[in-house]
């Protein structure tokens, strides 16, 4: 079987290392027109044999993973499915792209039932595009939060210490703003997993990965009349 041409785009194949496509190869099987490459595979010849060689069951899944888990809206889905499962800090190397994120996912659920569960998971909910824009918190009773302002520092290190933990980065920024109705806003611009996709650098003569943060930005309303909290996340400035 084939897979569509979607799913061997070369610039995705390519923001890929060559050593996690071993990895994968050595896990599931090398098709047969590089099954003697070794360290001498290149993201060329992975490209030439998914275009002519047949293509197993377990192959077509991961292809299929890199096309709809390995972008911004797969890796918050897996964090989420991550978060959720309780699962420890570490248990993926976060600092990857989001191809490689999703490789590595899918490498490591065929043998950790748990990330299996997180894998399934995170398909089932990429492909419902269900992801939720809001978060509210409701408190045990309502009431105003005084000296905010105040405060601003601190909730500022409490989020950079978060973001620290879970592999987003060292930049926050947080605005307090005051509603003339008595509810409190809270700006937050932070930075954000790591991206690798393949550019063009001035200068240079042919295409490369490059690393950067985006940043994202969250807005957090309290409304001191219900004791809700609502997190609305994230706008991308990618």
């Amino acid at each position: 079987m084939q897979p569509s041409f979607a799913f061997i785009n070369p610039a995705i194949i390519e923001e890929v290392c060559l050593t996690q496509w071993r990895e994968l190869f050595d896990a599931i099987g090398w098709p047969p027109s590089i099954s003697g490459a070794g360290e001498s595979l290149t993201h060329e010849g992975i490209i030439d044999a998914l275009h002519r060689d047949p293509l197993s069951d377990e192959l077509l899944l991961a292809l299929e993973t890199l096309d709809n888990l390995g972008t911004p809206a797969g890796r918050e889905v897996i964090a989420a499915q991550l978060n959720d499962r309780q699962m420890p800090p570490g248990v993926l190397p976060l600092n990857l792209g989001e191809r490689e994120l999703a490789l590595r996912l899918f490498i490591a659920q065929r043998s950790d039932g748990a990330l299996a569960d997180v894998f399934s998971r995170a398909q089932v909910q990429i492909q419902e595009g269900s992801s939720r824009r809001f978060n509210d918190f409701t408190g045990k009773k309502p009431g105003v939060l005084p000296g905010l302002r105040a405060k601003r520092q601190e909730i500022e290190q409490a989020i950079l210490e978060y973001c620290r933990e879970q592999d987003l980065g060292e930049y926050v920024q947080v605005r307090v703003l005051d509603d003339d109705d008595g509810n409190c806003r809270f700006q937050i611009m932070r930075s954000h997993h790591t991206r690798t996709p393949l550019a063009v650098v001035p200068g240079a003569a042919g295409r490369t990965k490059i690393q950067y943060r985006p940043v994202h930005a969250d807005l957090v309303r309290y409304e001191p009349d219900l004791g809700r909290l609502r997190l609305a996340q994230s706008t991308n400035t990618t």
